[in-house]
């Protein structure tokens, strides 16, 4: 198989439309982040809310990365019933993501004590499409943002509605959305609202980014061990090693959290820990829920392999860091498989300098072990070194990381 057609089947494109939310000196208050599933059709094309939430949290924090399409802005996300008594909260950085609750969640119960979590927890509620009634008093007292769609309501029982909601909650924040003319925004701002958005201002832009393929099997197999209640941190970071998708996915989501900018991994185990039990669960239910899955072609297998035999050489050399060679040797073919080169796709990933420079320029004892994995595939005999290791020894790791590759691969794949 050639990489080209590698690249083709792993490799897809990712889409996530944002739209501005102005306020009343029409400045950029924050985005809402909104599915498409291609950049021809600014519209979404789905019929589930579920996956079209999971979709564009995945593609926004994992794929594109936060920081690239909103920058220090807020980001609206529309939530769904399931995923907002999933507690799938625990992903997202508290003071940049506004937790949108879609029109269709009726307020139960459950819903009420989950979005007064969230609340206490200290997220932005806002309340999407809403339309007046009594029943929704209990979210309305919750809520921090509540957008009214000004074009359903209609101009006539617009100020009537503002007002219903004022009684209710007079703190709340009223966002107007759908705006579409001058005089529209003139009434809207004229009865007190605070935030705007429509096509008056700005229709939805289409960010385009590359993602990963991850294995079905595989993040099905990684589902049930989060959730294993005996299941150790050690296992968990091995599973996620194993797919450089998963692994990619997991770095960009610890990228994403404002404060983690400075901060250096040094292997996935590392991220897992940073990254804690609660949001690995909630990750990967995302991800499962999202829907992106294929089958390993050779790139994957060859990122695995160049994992294990510098690791190998890492543990018999007796160096430190050893994890970190997995790590050197599990990303070596990510410009290949993200279509993209090196240096701009770890420019945004935490990694430690030691690892990024073995990755961009093969420097120090890790870009060392990378150069001999390079010189063996390539048949380079006279560049197959490593420290003072026998040719021997070398190529027995080798065939090592190879039938280890091959075990991982049948146990995770089929």
């Amino acid at each position: 198989m050639s990489s080209t057609h590698q690249k083709q089947q792993q490799l897809f494109n990712v889409y996530v439309a944002r739209q501005p939310i102005f306020n009343r000196e029409l400045q950029v208050y924050a985005y809402e982040l909104l599915f498409r599933s291609g950049d021809r059709h600014n519209s979404a094309a789905v019929t589930e809310d579920d996956s079209a939430t999971a979709q564009v949290v995945v593609n926004a924090f994992a794929e594109i990365g936060l920081v690239n399409l909103v920058g220090r802005q807020k980001a609206f996300l529309n939530f769904t019933e399931q995923f907002l008594l999933a507690e799938n909260s625990s992903l997202f950085p508290i003071n940049q993501v506004v937790i949108e609750l879609l029109e269709t969640i009726h307020p139960t119960p459950a819903v009420i004590s989950a979005v007064r979590s969230l609340r206490d927890k200290g997220y932005t509620i806002a309340l999407d499409d809403f339309f007046y009634s009594d029943e929704f008093k209990p979210l309305i007292v919750l809520a921090h943002i509540i957008k009214i769609d000004i074009l359903a309501v209609g101009v006539r029982q617009l100020p009537q509605h503002v007002q219903a909601i004022r009684r209710t909650n007079a703190n709340v924040r009223l966002l107007a959305e759908k705006v579409e003319t001058l005089a529209q925004f003139e009434l809207c701002k004229a009865l007190g609202m605070d935030y705007f958005q429509g096509y008056f201002f700005a229709r939805p832009q289409i960010v385009k980014g590359h993602g990963l393929a991850n294995n079905k099997l595989a993040m099905l197999n990684l589902l049930s061990s989060v959730y294993d209640p005996d299941i150790d941190m050690s296992e968990l970071a091995e599973i996620i090693g194993h797919d450089v998708g998963l692994s990619h996915k997991l770095l960009a989501f610890v990228r994403s959290y404002p404060g983690n900018e400075s901060i250096h991994i040094n292997s996935i185990k590392d991220a897992v820990l940073r990254f804690g039990l609660q949001k690995l669960q909630s990750w990967v239910s995302i991800l499962v829920l999202s829907g992106k899955d294929d089958k390993p072609p050779e790139l994957f297998k060859t990122a695995l392999i160049r994992a294990r035999f510098t690791q190998l050489l890492a543990e018999n050399a007796q160096l430190p860091m050893r994890e970190s060679f997995f790590m050197v040797g599990l990303f070596s073919c990510l410009d290949a498989l993200m279509d993209a080169d090196m240096v701009s796709l770890l420019s945004n990933m935490p990694l430690h300098p030691d690892i990024k420079g073995a990755l961009t320029d093969q420097s120090g004892v890790m870009g060392d072990a990378l150069k001999c994995v390079l010189a063996i595939e390539q048949g380079r005999v006279e560049q197959t070194t490593f420290m003072q290791m026998s040719a021997g020894d070398i190529s027995s790791y080798y065939m090592q990381a190879m039938w280890w590759t091959t075990i991982t691969c049948a146990n995770l794949f089929h």
